[in-house]
């Protein structure tokens, strides 16, 4: 009954609940979201990751949206305990906000929606915050492996979707002091950096997979230990 009951609410108002559930879940673990800026860098070590955005279905579009979101992440600064949250830091991806049309991932099927080919940044956010020691408190990997292997930029399992509303990507400053987020985005190119005052030791992420029929199941691993377990449906 409950399940019947929430496929004919509005979609508009599923959101709505679910951001009202986020809201009394963060009130009740009293996370203190990051919220300032610093144009000048906060330290001399930097620990930095740089992805190639490859041709595709909008192209333009994407490129269009990433610069929405560099200008909102580039120089954010998160103070010891502080947790970065993507889309508090982001905001709604719409038209009112002048995101635009691009590809999207949605519930195992490829489809096109505003805001589309951000997760691309989430994504180099959380590979080099796993990295470089931040803990992750929530983080989705996408549904299905749209690519083959020749054609990867980045492992299977270092990526992150997010859908405004139900998937954040949300990370913590563990450190004793401050480290911040900075950016760069080109037509051929995503550069990000952590940049800290105190070196930052590299972690050591692995992948490890296990296919069937139906897909792949992939581990993580930093420095050997197993952090967590995904399935990704191969098309």
């Amino acid at each position: 009954m409950k399940q019947k009951f929430k496929s004919i609410l509005p979609s508009i108002l599923k959101l709505h609940l679910r951001l009202l559930k986020r809201y009394f879940h963060e009130s009740k673990n009293k996370y203190i979201y990051s919220k300032s800026y610093n144009t000048q860098s906060i330290g001399r070590y930097k620990n930095e990751i740089l992805q190639p955005i490859k041709k595709s279905e909008f192209h333009e579009n994407k490129i269009h949206n990433l610069n929405i979101v560099h200008g909102k992440i580039n120089h954010l600064v998160i103070n010891p305990n502080e947790t970065f949250s993507f889309w508090k830091i982001v905001g709604k991806p719409n038209k009112k906000n002048n995101f635009k049309e691009g590809r999207n991932l949605i519930q195992n099927n490829i489809s096109s929606e505003i805001g589309g080919g951000i997760c691309q940044f989430s994504s180099i956010i959380y590979f080099l915050a796993l990295q470089s020691g931040l803990k992750i408190l929530e983080r989705h990997s996408h549904s299905i492996d749209i690519y083959k292997d020749q054609e990867r930029f980045t492992p299977l399992g270092s990526d992150s979707t997010v859908v405004y509303g139900y998937k954040d990507l949300q990370i913590q400053n563990p450190y004793e002091f401050p480290i911040q987020f900075e950016c760069n985005v080109n037509e051929n190119e995503l550069r990000f950096y952590i940049i800290s005052p105190y070196e930052l030791q590299l972690n050591t992420i692995n992948f490890e997979y296990s296919e069937n029929s139906e897909g792949v199941w992939v581990k993580t691993f930093s420095n050997g230990k197993k952090l967590l377990e995904n399935f990704y449906i191969r098309l």
